[in-house]
């Protein structure tokens, strides 16, 4: 019988040092996510804007961050969450929107991209509904609660 090892998922408050590889995930994920948009506008100092006044959660799987979520206290809001393109479909993303979640009182909000098919169907399938569809041109979001 062959032996199969499991690799546990830990969610944990970011630290100073997590930050050089929040930006590489945050990089990596838009680039591969975004694939309407040219890539050359990306870049590592995106995710210190993005983040700005946000609690930040990170997932860690063999002491490797491999994922991160912020959240918005004020607003009750999720504003980032994104995971390695190479750690993709390993349960982080829903564990980090879980937690997310689970710091944020009453109903949270969080917005995509209406481009962005995979996370539309990913928030859907995690419970999350439409309280605003998009606008577009001038407001390409679409906003979900739960």
């Amino acid at each position: 019988m062959r032996e199969r090892w499991v690799t546990t998922i830990m969610v944990r408050l970011a630290r100073a040092d997590d930050d050089r590889r929040c930006a590489e995930i945050f990089l990596a994920s838009r680039r591969a996510a975004f694939h309407w948009q040219p890539a050359a506008p990306f870049d590592l100092e995106d995710y210190r804007r993005s983040v700005e006044d946000e609690e930040v959660w990170v997932a860690e799987m063999d002491d490797l961050v491999v994922g991160f979520a912020s959240i918005y206290h004020p607003a009750s809001f999720i504003q980032n969450l994104f995971v390695d393109p190479d750690w993709q479909h390993h349960g982080v993303g829903t564990l980090l929107l879980e937690r997310a979640r689970a710091h944020l009182p009453g109903p949270a909000r969080l917005r995509c991209l209406a481009a962005n098919q995979s996370a539309r169907a990913f928030y859907e399938r995690n419970g999350w509904v439409v309280e605003a569809p998009p606008l577009p041109p001038e407001n390409p979001f679409i906003l979900y609660r739960k």
